[in-house]
């Protein structure tokens, strides 16, 4: 029998019609053809309530509309509501000679004894439907769902922190230190690479040829060759098993340590979102002339919001010595929310399809339970190939995904695995305002990266989702226009989008990019 939570008014009614001398709840069962019930205490009194099941729902009937009270029996008029059939209603009644206790009206001592007495059976009927729905998977949420999955071996995916890399640089060469005597034991060799490394320049080589002291000539008896000294076939040479010096200049090493902090650009901090590097870099020479480093960051926050497009990261609050700017110029992705008491279901419902091997479904399990994945598509026989499964999938170790593929796929059916292919959206958008035009541009802007971040893969972009989304920011008057600039690779053209959808292939996923948000108030507009 399912648990019914009783409410504070039915908790009171119960109560004052016991002690007033009356019966609660009296079982009868409804019978086919049957309407008038005789009620087990006699003299009957007064009927207070009649509940049971009309419709397969639980109701209180109305008394002199579905029912009449006949003598000692309960009678159902014709046109009123009537139990089920076959089902049980019950009765509340009042019958014989009343007690000393009448008086049952608000305010009056008895009432208020009985109402503070029922508001505590109130709350304990609470906690147990709570405790009732905590042990299905339909009705459990948070920590309860998860004790219920954890019987299947199942625990919820936690949020993940966006990674990516920056580049740390400068656009000038570093200061420059001189290293003087340099000692190297000349051995035959024509190559010798000097130690501190990267070389600005070489001053001076001196050392024996024929027992003489001598200074070798830059050209004609050695060249520079990065950070390695080359000794020329027609040149002369130190004497075989001598000690040579060098004298050099040496660019400053720049070092780029563990833990620097990093974030976009924000008009105050508590928007701005923020990263830390997680490993050791140094400036080196690049071909145009700058000194950079590809360092890996990692959001401070877990979740979505760690996202962000190429070329937002640009703030060092504490800039190590020597570098001049940073900047992303790649997306920072990865980041992912606490699996949803929603998302844990579904996954838990289609876990015990995995041992089934091979169904569509539960290689979509297999893979949803990695690390780091946030979104799947999975397709038969793609090509009309009988046998092959590909599937599309978005974040996550690639290595950790076939392993759990490996471990569902039947025989005889090959998995293809891949990554989404990016389209690169931008966004212009202009908006009419009633009032705040600095918060209603930041709330379209989040708005706008979270619909196009929440799209999965394969999901198309709907111009009139994106605008109901923008319409949700608050003193948003109207949309007078709203552009979405497409790239697929980068050595396609821009596909521009106004007032209709982006096609999304089955292999695509949306990645934002720019989002810039024009907004304007009615009065200016009106001008």
């Amino acid at each position: 029998m399912a648990f019914e939570r009783k409410k504070f008014r039915e908790i009171v009614d119960d109560i004052l019609t016991q002690i007033t001398k009356g019966v609660v709840r009296e079982k009868h069962l409804a019978q086919p053809n049957k309407v008038k019930y005789k009620l087990r205490y006699v003299p009957l009194k007064e009927i207070v309530k009649v509940e049971g099941v009309y419709n397969g729902e639980t109701v209180v009937f109305e008394k002199d509309l579905d029912y009449v009270q006949d003598g000692n029996f309960l009678y159902w008029l014709d046109g009123g509501r009537k139990p089920d059939e076959n089902t049980f209603f019950y009765v509340n009644y009042i019958y014989g000679e009343p007690t000393g206790l009448t008086d049952i009206n608000p305010g009056s001592v008895l009432r208020t004894i009985v109402e503070a007495i029922s508001r505590e059976i109130e709350y304990l009927y609470t906690q147990m439907e709570y405790v009732y729905k905590s042990g299905f998977i339909d009705t459990a949420t948070g920590t309860s769902l998860d004790f219920v999955v954890s019987l299947l071996g199942i625990t919820r995916k936690q949020a993940e922190c966006a990674r990516g890399i920056v580049t740390f640089g400068r656009s000038t060469p570093p200061p420059t230190v001189t290293i003087s005597g340099e000692a190297h034991m000349f051995d035959g060799s024509l190559v010798y690479t000097l130690k501190n490394a990267p070389i600005s320049e070489v001053i001076k080589v001196y050392g024996k040829v024929n027992g003489q002291d001598y200074d070798f000539e830059k050209e004609v008896d050695y060249s520079f060759d990065e950070n390695s000294l080359i000794w020329l076939a027609e040149g002369k040479k130190p004497d075989m098993n001598t000690v040579f010096f060098v004298d050099y200049a040496s660019f400053e090493k720049i070092v780029i340590p563990k833990g620097v902090i990093v974030s976009t650009f924000a008009r105050s901090s508590k928007e701005a979102k923020t990263y830390v590097t997680v490993k050791e870099g140094v400036l080196e020479r690049k071909e145009d002339g700058r000194w950079e480093a590809d360092v890996e960051v990692v959001a401070t926050v877990r979740g979505r919001e760690g996202n962000t497009y190429a070329g937002s990261i640009t703030v060092m609050p504490r800039p190590p010595p020597g570098v001049e700017y940073v900047i992303n110029r790649k997306d920072i992705t990865g980041g992912t929310d606490v699996e949803s008491d929603e998302e844990l279901r579904e996954r838990a419902k289609k876990a015990l399809m995995v041992a089934g091997k091979a169904t569509l479904i539960s290689l979509e399990t297999a893979v949803k339970g990695v690390e780091g994945v946030s979104s799947i598509l999975v397709e038969d026989m793609p090509d009309e190939v009988p046998g092959l499964v590909r599937i599309i999938v978005d974040g996550g170790d690639m290595d950790e995904i076939k392993k759990a593929v490996e471990e569902v796929r039947a025989a005889g059916i090959k998995v293809e695995l891949m990554r989404p292919k990016p389209v690169y959206v931008d966004v212009e958008a202009h908006i009419i305002a009633e009032a705040d035009v600095e918060a209603v541009q930041k709330c379209v802007e989040n708005a706008l990266m979270q619909y196009l971040g929440s799209l999965n893969i394969g999901e198309d972009l709907v111009y009139t989702k994106a605008i109901s989304k923008v319409l949700t920011c608050p003193y948003v008057y109207d949309v007078s226009r709203l552009v979405f600039s497409v790239v697929r690779e980068e050595s396609h053209p821009v596909e521009t989008f106004e007032k209709s959808n982006v096609k999304i292939e089955s292999y695509e996923k949306v990645v934002p990019r720019k989002i810039n948000v024009l907004v304007k108030k009615i009065n200016e507009k009106s001008k």
